[in-house]
Protein backbone atom coordinates (compact mmCIF):
# COMPACT_ATOMS: atom_id res chain seq x y z
CA UNK A 1 0.00 0.00 0.00
CA UNK A 2 1.07 3.98 -0.33
CA UNK A 3 0.91 5.88 -3.31
CA UNK A 4 -0.53 4.51 -6.58
CA UNK A 5 0.84 5.45 -10.46
CA UNK A 6 -1.02 8.88 -10.08
CA UNK A 7 0.43 10.25 -6.68
CA UNK A 8 -3.49 9.15 -4.64
CA UNK A 9 -3.07 6.85 -1.52
CA UNK A 10 -4.24 3.50 -2.28
CA UNK A 11 -5.48 0.86 0.10
CA UNK A 12 -4.27 -1.66 2.79
CA UNK A 13 -6.92 -3.64 3.39
CA UNK A 14 -10.53 -4.34 1.74
CA UNK A 15 -13.11 -5.30 4.52
CA UNK A 16 -16.64 -5.30 3.58
CA UNK A 17 -19.54 -4.26 6.29
CA UNK A 18 -21.83 -7.10 7.16
CA UNK A 19 -24.25 -6.30 5.46
CA UNK A 20 -27.39 -6.58 8.29
CA UNK A 21 -29.52 -3.37 7.30
CA UNK A 22 -28.34 -3.40 3.62
CA UNK A 23 -26.16 -4.64 0.63
CA UNK A 24 -22.70 -5.31 1.89
CA UNK A 25 -19.80 -2.70 0.41
CA UNK A 26 -16.18 -2.94 0.16
CA UNK A 27 -14.42 -0.40 2.98
CA UNK A 28 -11.29 0.92 1.37
CA UNK A 29 -8.74 1.04 4.67
CA UNK A 30 -5.08 2.66 3.91
CA UNK A 31 -2.35 1.72 6.07
CA UNK A 32 -2.44 5.54 8.18
CA UNK A 33 -6.29 4.44 8.94
CA UNK A 34 -4.97 0.91 10.43
CA UNK A 35 -1.53 2.53 11.97
CA UNK A 36 -4.22 5.11 13.97
CA UNK A 37 -6.34 2.93 14.92
CA UNK A 38 -4.10 0.45 16.05
CA UNK A 39 -1.91 3.07 17.68
CA UNK A 40 -5.15 4.76 19.10
CA UNK A 41 -5.73 1.17 20.95
CA UNK A 42 -2.35 0.65 22.16
CA UNK A 43 -1.97 4.04 24.02
CA UNK A 44 -6.12 3.06 25.77
CA UNK A 45 -5.70 -0.55 26.41
CA UNK A 46 -3.32 -1.53 29.27
CA UNK A 47 -0.06 -3.60 28.39
CA UNK A 48 0.05 -7.24 27.52
CA UNK A 49 2.74 -9.52 28.45
CA UNK A 50 4.66 -12.25 26.94
CA UNK A 51 2.75 -14.64 28.99
CA UNK A 52 -0.93 -13.50 27.51
CA UNK A 53 -2.23 -15.56 24.53
CA UNK A 54 -5.24 -14.32 22.66
CA UNK A 55 -7.76 -16.52 21.99
CA UNK A 56 -10.08 -15.41 18.47
CA UNK A 57 -13.14 -16.92 17.38
CA UNK A 58 -13.74 -13.66 15.03
CA UNK A 59 -12.84 -14.12 11.56
CA UNK A 60 -10.05 -11.80 10.35
CA UNK A 61 -12.51 -10.85 7.46
CA UNK A 62 -14.45 -8.76 10.09
CA UNK A 63 -12.69 -5.18 11.40
CA UNK A 64 -12.78 -5.98 15.09
CA UNK A 65 -11.50 -9.57 14.56
CA UNK A 66 -8.32 -8.16 12.42
CA UNK A 67 -8.29 -5.00 14.34
CA UNK A 68 -7.36 -7.34 17.94
CA UNK A 69 -4.92 -9.69 15.76
CA UNK A 70 -2.92 -6.65 14.84
CA UNK A 71 -3.20 -5.56 18.67
CA UNK A 72 -2.01 -8.64 19.42
CA UNK A 73 1.15 -9.10 16.60
CA UNK A 74 2.17 -5.61 17.76
CA UNK A 75 2.47 -6.95 21.12
CA UNK A 76 4.20 -9.96 20.35
CA UNK A 77 1.61 -11.99 21.77
CA UNK A 78 0.40 -15.10 20.41
CA UNK A 79 -2.62 -16.08 18.66
CA UNK A 80 -4.90 -18.96 19.78
CA UNK A 81 -7.10 -19.77 16.78
CA UNK A 82 -10.18 -20.99 18.70
CA UNK A 83 -12.37 -21.95 15.16
CA UNK A 84 -15.89 -20.45 14.27
CA UNK A 85 -18.96 -21.45 14.41
CA UNK A 86 -21.26 -21.94 17.24
CA UNK A 87 -20.01 -22.02 20.68
CA UNK A 88 -19.32 -25.69 22.29
CA UNK A 89 -18.14 -27.44 24.91
CA UNK A 90 -15.38 -28.51 22.75
CA UNK A 91 -14.54 -24.87 22.37
CA UNK A 92 -14.85 -23.55 25.84
CA UNK A 93 -12.15 -26.48 26.99
CA UNK A 94 -10.04 -24.95 24.15
CA UNK A 95 -9.65 -21.67 26.49
CA UNK A 96 -8.08 -23.71 29.19
CA UNK A 97 -5.92 -25.92 27.39
CA UNK A 98 -4.45 -23.25 25.40
CA UNK A 99 -4.06 -20.74 28.39
CA UNK A 100 -5.77 -18.18 26.99
CA UNK A 101 -5.58 -15.21 29.08
CA UNK A 102 -7.31 -12.01 26.37
CA UNK A 103 -10.50 -12.81 24.26
CA UNK A 104 -12.93 -10.48 22.55
CA UNK A 105 -16.16 -11.07 21.15
CA UNK A 106 -19.41 -9.86 21.12
CA UNK A 107 -21.94 -10.30 23.84
CA UNK A 108 -24.11 -13.11 21.86
CA UNK A 109 -21.52 -15.61 22.11
CA UNK A 110 -21.13 -15.25 26.45
CA UNK A 111 -25.53 -15.81 25.60
CA UNK A 112 -25.21 -18.39 23.99
CA UNK A 113 -22.67 -20.23 26.22
CA UNK A 114 -24.73 -19.67 29.22
CA UNK A 115 -27.70 -21.07 27.53
CA UNK A 116 -24.98 -24.16 27.15
CA UNK A 117 -24.52 -24.27 30.84
CA UNK A 118 -21.05 -22.84 30.69
CA UNK A 119 -20.11 -19.79 32.53
CA UNK A 120 -17.16 -18.06 31.85
CA UNK A 121 -14.78 -17.89 35.14
CA UNK A 122 -16.60 -21.09 36.53
CA UNK A 123 -16.69 -23.37 34.08
CA UNK A 124 -14.27 -22.46 31.15
CA UNK A 125 -11.47 -19.83 30.65
CA UNK A 126 -10.13 -19.83 34.24
CA UNK A 127 -6.40 -17.92 32.80
CA UNK A 128 -8.49 -15.52 31.21
CA UNK A 129 -7.60 -11.80 32.43
CA UNK A 130 -8.66 -9.71 29.95
CA UNK A 131 -11.83 -9.61 28.09
CA UNK A 132 -13.09 -7.14 25.06
CA UNK A 133 -16.84 -6.60 24.03
CA UNK A 134 -17.84 -5.18 20.91
CA UNK A 135 -20.29 -2.37 22.27
CA UNK A 136 -23.63 -0.87 21.86
CA UNK A 137 -26.57 -3.71 22.46
CA UNK A 138 -25.60 -4.59 25.92
CA UNK A 139 -25.88 -3.13 29.11
CA UNK A 140 -24.00 -3.16 32.16
CA UNK A 141 -26.73 -5.38 33.65
CA UNK A 142 -26.31 -7.82 30.57
CA UNK A 143 -22.30 -8.26 31.21
CA UNK A 144 -22.90 -8.98 34.85
CA UNK A 145 -25.39 -11.36 33.81
CA UNK A 146 -23.48 -13.10 31.51
CA UNK A 147 -19.78 -13.32 33.08
CA UNK A 148 -21.29 -12.84 37.12
CA UNK A 149 -17.79 -15.29 38.01
CA UNK A 150 -15.41 -13.18 35.88
CA UNK A 151 -13.01 -11.26 37.88
CA UNK A 152 -10.42 -9.70 35.32
CA UNK A 153 -10.91 -6.43 33.46
CA UNK A 154 -13.43 -5.82 30.76
CA UNK A 155 -13.29 -3.31 27.64
CA UNK A 156 -16.75 -2.63 26.29
CA UNK A 157 -16.17 -1.04 22.85
CA UNK A 158 -18.22 0.84 19.79
CA UNK A 159 -17.17 1.28 16.32
CA UNK A 160 -17.49 0.57 12.68
CA UNK A 161 -16.10 -0.88 9.61
CA UNK A 162 -15.67 2.61 8.06
CA UNK A 163 -13.83 3.88 10.92
CA UNK A 164 -10.95 0.71 10.55
CA UNK A 165 -13.00 -1.05 13.41
CA UNK A 166 -13.05 1.06 16.92
CA UNK A 167 -14.29 4.91 17.62
CA UNK A 168 -14.61 4.64 21.72
CA UNK A 169 -13.71 2.55 24.17
CA UNK A 170 -14.59 2.05 27.86
CA UNK A 171 -12.87 0.91 30.60
CA UNK A 172 -14.99 -0.67 32.49
CA UNK A 173 -15.05 0.36 36.01
CA UNK A 174 -13.18 3.99 34.91
CA UNK A 175 -15.86 5.79 36.01
CA UNK A 176 -17.88 6.35 32.62
CA UNK A 177 -21.56 6.61 32.97
CA UNK A 178 -23.22 3.42 32.98
CA UNK A 179 -24.33 1.71 29.85
CA UNK A 180 -21.88 3.78 28.18
CA UNK A 181 -18.88 3.00 25.48
CA UNK A 182 -16.54 5.96 27.25
CA UNK A 183 -14.89 8.36 25.57
CA UNK A 184 -13.41 8.18 21.98
CA UNK A 185 -10.35 7.21 21.41
CA UNK A 186 -7.22 9.50 20.91
CA UNK A 187 -7.44 11.40 17.65
CA UNK A 188 -10.71 10.39 17.30
CA UNK A 189 -13.62 13.07 17.36
CA UNK A 190 -17.44 11.91 17.93
CA UNK A 191 -20.31 14.29 17.69
CA UNK A 192 -24.24 13.67 17.90
CA UNK A 193 -26.00 15.58 14.88
CA UNK A 194 -30.02 15.84 13.67
CA UNK A 195 -30.94 14.16 10.27
CA UNK A 196 -30.08 17.59 8.67
CA UNK A 197 -26.65 17.73 10.19
CA UNK A 198 -27.25 20.47 12.94
CA UNK A 199 -25.09 19.30 15.89
CA UNK A 200 -27.17 18.45 19.00
CA UNK A 201 -26.63 19.52 22.53
CA UNK A 202 -25.63 17.76 25.72
CA UNK A 203 -28.13 15.02 26.50
CA UNK A 204 -29.97 15.17 22.89
CA UNK A 205 -30.16 11.85 20.88
CA UNK A 206 -28.98 12.25 17.57
CA UNK A 207 -26.76 10.12 14.81
CA UNK A 208 -23.72 9.69 15.57
CA UNK A 209 -20.81 11.68 13.63
CA UNK A 210 -17.39 10.91 13.39
CA UNK A 211 -13.71 12.34 12.16
CA UNK A 212 -10.72 10.96 12.58
CA UNK A 213 -7.57 10.08 10.84
CA UNK A 214 -9.00 6.08 10.78
CA UNK A 215 -11.58 6.90 8.65
CA UNK A 216 -11.74 5.23 5.50
CA UNK A 217 -10.45 6.19 1.81
CA UNK A 218 -14.33 5.48 0.48
CA UNK A 219 -16.42 2.67 -0.71
CA UNK A 220 -15.03 0.31 -3.34
CA UNK A 221 -16.22 1.23 -6.96
CA UNK A 222 -17.18 4.48 -5.87
CA UNK A 223 -15.65 8.05 -5.86
CA UNK A 224 -13.19 8.46 -2.72
CA UNK A 225 -14.04 10.25 0.55
CA UNK A 226 -12.96 14.09 0.99
CA UNK A 227 -9.96 13.44 3.01
CA UNK A 228 -10.61 15.70 6.67
CA UNK A 229 -14.39 14.95 6.25
CA UNK A 230 -16.75 13.35 9.09
CA UNK A 231 -18.92 10.87 8.75
CA UNK A 232 -22.00 10.53 9.85
CA UNK A 233 -23.34 7.13 10.79
CA UNK A 234 -26.84 5.19 11.01
CA UNK A 235 -26.39 5.07 14.71
CA UNK A 236 -28.08 6.70 17.02
CA UNK A 237 -26.68 7.94 20.40
CA UNK A 238 -26.07 10.39 23.41
CA UNK A 239 -23.42 12.47 24.48
CA UNK A 240 -22.85 13.53 28.22
CA UNK A 241 -21.39 16.60 29.74
CA UNK A 242 -17.85 14.74 30.47
CA UNK A 243 -18.13 13.04 26.23
CA UNK A 244 -18.99 9.75 27.12
CA UNK A 245 -20.58 8.20 24.38
CA UNK A 246 -24.04 5.91 24.94
CA UNK A 247 -25.45 3.81 22.00
CA UNK A 248 -29.73 4.15 21.55
CA UNK A 249 -29.70 2.21 18.52
CA UNK A 250 -29.66 2.57 14.95
CA UNK A 251 -32.26 4.46 12.76
CA UNK A 252 -33.43 1.30 11.26
CA UNK A 253 -34.22 -0.48 14.15
CA UNK A 254 -36.89 2.26 15.30
CA UNK A 255 -39.73 2.72 14.11
CA UNK A 256 -43.48 4.56 15.04
CA UNK A 257 -46.43 2.49 15.78
CA UNK A 258 -49.65 4.32 17.12
CA UNK A 259 -47.75 7.71 18.98
CA UNK A 260 -44.92 5.47 19.98
CA UNK A 261 -41.33 5.17 19.33
CA UNK A 262 -39.97 2.32 19.56
CA UNK A 263 -36.81 0.54 19.23
CA UNK A 264 -36.92 -3.25 17.46
CA UNK A 265 -33.71 -4.20 19.70
CA UNK A 266 -35.88 -3.79 22.92
CA UNK A 267 -38.68 -5.59 21.63
CA UNK A 268 -36.31 -8.25 21.52
CA UNK A 269 -34.80 -7.93 25.03
CA UNK A 270 -38.19 -8.65 27.03
CA UNK A 271 -38.94 -11.29 24.94
CA UNK A 272 -35.32 -12.72 25.27
CA UNK A 273 -36.35 -12.61 29.18
CA UNK A 274 -38.48 -14.89 28.99
CA UNK A 275 -37.58 -18.24 30.20
CA UNK A 276 -38.30 -20.60 27.36
CA UNK A 277 -37.13 -18.16 24.72
CA UNK A 278 -33.41 -18.53 22.91
CA UNK A 279 -33.86 -16.12 20.80
CA UNK A 280 -36.22 -13.27 18.54
CA UNK A 281 -35.92 -11.27 15.96
CA UNK A 282 -38.77 -8.20 14.95
CA UNK A 283 -39.27 -7.69 11.46
CA UNK A 284 -41.56 -4.73 10.79
CA UNK A 285 -44.06 -5.83 8.07
CA UNK A 286 -42.64 -2.27 6.26
CA UNK A 287 -41.33 1.36 7.12
CA UNK A 288 -44.49 2.75 6.92
CA UNK A 289 -46.16 4.47 9.89
CA UNK A 290 -47.95 2.15 12.54
CA UNK A 291 -47.05 -0.85 10.10
CA UNK A 292 -47.19 -4.30 12.27
CA UNK A 293 -44.53 -6.73 12.52
CA UNK A 294 -43.71 -10.30 12.83
CA UNK A 295 -42.08 -11.79 15.62
CA UNK A 296 -39.62 -15.29 14.69
CA UNK A 297 -38.99 -16.80 17.95
CA UNK A 298 -36.44 -19.67 18.85
CA UNK A 299 -38.15 -21.93 21.74
CA UNK A 300 -36.67 -23.62 23.89
CA UNK A 301 -36.66 -27.37 22.92
CA UNK A 302 -39.44 -28.35 25.97
CA UNK A 303 -41.39 -24.74 25.50
CA UNK A 304 -44.99 -25.61 24.74
CA UNK A 305 -45.55 -23.66 21.57
CA UNK A 306 -49.19 -22.05 22.39
CA UNK A 307 -48.61 -21.35 26.52
CA UNK A 308 -45.39 -19.32 25.17
CA UNK A 309 -47.25 -17.88 22.67
CA UNK A 310 -49.70 -16.05 24.72
CA UNK A 311 -47.06 -15.49 27.20
CA UNK A 312 -45.17 -13.12 24.46
CA UNK A 313 -48.42 -11.33 23.70
CA UNK A 314 -48.51 -10.48 26.96
CA UNK A 315 -45.31 -9.11 27.22
CA UNK A 316 -45.04 -7.29 24.25
CA UNK A 317 -45.88 -3.20 23.84
CA UNK A 318 -47.85 -1.20 23.26
CA UNK A 319 -50.35 -4.08 22.11
CA UNK A 320 -51.18 -4.88 18.96
CA UNK A 321 -47.11 -4.48 17.80
CA UNK A 322 -47.07 -8.50 16.98
CA UNK A 323 -49.49 -9.14 13.66
CA UNK A 324 -47.65 -12.89 13.71
CA UNK A 325 -45.52 -15.37 16.19
CA UNK A 326 -43.54 -18.11 13.89
CA UNK A 327 -41.44 -20.32 16.05
CA UNK A 328 -38.24 -20.99 14.04
CA UNK A 329 -35.33 -23.46 14.73
CA UNK A 330 -32.58 -20.64 14.21
CA UNK A 331 -31.89 -16.75 13.36
CA UNK A 332 -29.41 -15.38 10.62
CA UNK A 333 -26.47 -13.78 12.00
CA UNK A 334 -23.24 -12.78 10.51
CA UNK A 335 -20.34 -14.96 11.25
CA UNK A 336 -19.36 -12.53 14.99
CA UNK A 337 -23.36 -12.56 16.15
CA UNK A 338 -24.53 -9.82 14.79
CA UNK A 339 -28.14 -10.04 13.90
CA UNK A 340 -28.96 -9.84 10.18
CA UNK A 341 -32.55 -7.95 9.38
CA UNK A 342 -32.34 -7.98 5.40
CA UNK A 343 -35.67 -10.16 4.79
CA UNK A 344 -34.40 -13.47 5.01
CA UNK A 345 -36.84 -16.86 6.21
CA UNK A 346 -36.10 -19.93 8.33
CA UNK A 347 -37.97 -23.23 8.32
CA UNK A 348 -40.66 -22.78 10.78
CA UNK A 349 -41.90 -25.31 13.50
CA UNK A 350 -45.04 -23.81 13.58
Amino acid sequence: AGLDPAGVVSEAVVLYTSGTTSKPRGVRLSVTNVASNLSAMLRFTVPWTPADRLGQILPLTHSFGLSMALLALARDVPIVMLGSGPPSRGLASAFDLHEVTIFACVPYFLRLMALRGLRLGTDFAHDLRLLFFAGGGVSDADLAALAPDYGGEVYLMYGFTEATARVAVRRMGDGAVTDSVGLPLPGTYVDIVSADGVVQPVGSEGFIRVSSACLMLGYLGQPARTPGSAFVTTDLGVLDTCGNLSITGRDVERMNFRGNRLSVVSVEAAVIQIPAVLDARLTPDSRAEDAQCTLRVIPRADAPLDVLRREIIRTVTPKGLIREITFVEELERTRSGKPIRRGATNGALR
